[in-house]
């Protein structure tokens, strides 16, 4: 004969479940997002090191020339887009040795600064912005007074019109850094400090694409919202919310609904409406027939609180009873999530800590007042909502003990009270 196993077991078993779950929440989170970062990492240490091959034979290119300042310049810019870069260390050591020579004499300089600023503004009227940037700063390096009135201007329109340049040839990481570098002459300009914002956007949510859908869709989305002719963020910012629909779709479909609402919004596409369909479909169905939860039978429960199931948390066990308050109006679309946490004396116990998540949203966490009670305001979409009785930290464990089915703001039961009681 098989006999239930002790109360205690069964409690760390329990446990063991929760702490697993945890561990799989935040494998699923911190992972991705963590991968995403190392690969945007290494994608930006290539292009700075292609960036510093390139000036690196282009000083080569003038030492041929007999062009030792020059050279000098670019080995010195090699080695700021890549300070591990030894060849171009090592030729910048040998045109600065005591031999000086790496530094003309000033009639000679002058010359060579007089030939690069005419050059720049030949390069500038050609719009070749590119070539009129490299000229500019290399003659900032060689001699930074060299009618300096004249040459910060001319270097201002260089980076600002080769930013927009870059951004229209989908070259944002460039755009940002020149727009950048366009601020740090002038910073008071409010049209490029946007731009700069929106590159910075872009670049973001093109780091999270294939690791973390949900900061791709908000990233791609908030620019969407700002200027939705940005270079392909139309195309961006549809694809991340249909990604992030497909993946919520496995354990959300209110989540993937909404998700997929947001991809419609920017692009009408029939397998993505068929996706929106089915999803908002099974959140109706888990809104209008929630699990039924399973009854307790204990002694320390009141009658009034029978129909509930227990949680542990850290050695701590309690039950929840949920009651939608149908007789409250729903105005404004704001709906509510409250409640009162008691002890096993059915005492109302202050401070204690309830948080809640939803759709994929970290966890909001809040304590309760004097008498034990807590509150949380909703918004209009509907929602499968995880609430629970948090540890001392107000964090731990990040684990859904209920589910409460959500109608949103605008829905007769939006105003939900969860009340819950300690077992032991």
């Amino acid at each position: 004969m098989d006999y239930p196993a002790p109360l205690g077991n069964r409690r760390w078993i329990l446990l063991f479940l929760i702490i697993a779950l945890v561990a799989c929440v935040l494998g699923a989170v911190i992972v991705p997002a963590g991968l995403g970062y190392i690969v945007g990492s290494r994608e930006l240490d290539e292009q700075r090191h292609e960036a510093a091959i390139l000036h690196f034979n282009r000083g080569l290119g003038y030492l041929a020339e007999n062009y030792p300042e020059l050279a000098a310049a670019e080995f010195d810019v090699a080695l700021q887009y890549d300070a591990a870069f030894e060849s171009a260390r090592e030729k910048l050591a040998e045109l600065t040795t005591p031999r000086g020579a790496g530094t003309p004499a000033p009639q000679a300089q002058d010359r060579v600064a007089a030939t690069l600023f005419d050059e720049s503004r030949g390069l500038i009227a050609q719009k070749q912005w590119s070539d009129a940037i490299l000229r500019l700063e290399q003659l900032r390096t060689l001699n930074a007074t060299f009618r300096a009135i004249e040459v910060k201007p001319l270097l201002y329109q260089a980076y600002v019109e080769g930013g927009k340049e870059a951004v229209a040839g989908g070259h944002i990481e460039l755009a940002r850094e020149r727009f950048d570098a366009a601020l740090a002459l002038n910073n008071g300009n409010p049209e490029i400090t946007r731009q700069r914002d929106f590159a910075a956007l872009y670049l973001e949510g093109k780091q999270a694409v294939g690791y973390n859908w949900q900061i791709a869709s908000q990233k791609f989305g908030l620019l969407y919202q700002r200027d939705p002719n940005y270079h392909d963020v139309k195309k961006q910012v549809f694809e991340a919310h249909t990604q992030y629909g497909d993946l919520a779709a496995k354990t959300s479909p209110c989540l993937a609904a909404r998700e997929y609402d947001s991809a419609l919004s920017v692009t009408q596409d029939a397998a993505v409406a068929n996706k929106r369909a089915q999803a908002m479909a099974q959140c109706r169905n888990i809104i209008t027939n929630p699990p039924t939860p399973t009854p307790i039978i204990s002694p320390t429960i009141t009658a009034t609180i029978t129909a509930t199931v227990p949680a542990t948390l850290n050695g701590e066990v309690y039950a929840y009873k949920i009651t939608p308050t149908l007789d409250r109006q729903c105005v404004s679309g704001i709906g509510t999530l409250s409640g009162t946490v008691r002890d096993t004396a059915g005492k109302p116990i202050a401070n204690a800590y309830v948080g809640f998540a939803t759709d994929g949203v970290p966890i909001v966490a809040t304590r309760t007042n004097g008498i034990g009670q807590y509150q949380f305001t909703l918004g209009k979409e509907s929602a499968a909502i995880m609430l629970a009785v948090l540890a001392a930290d107000g964090k731990t464990p990040f684990a859904t003990l209920a589910t409460i089915p959500y109608p949103g703001g605008y829905n007769p039961g939006c105003h939900i009270v969860v009340d819950w009681q300690r077992v032991q």
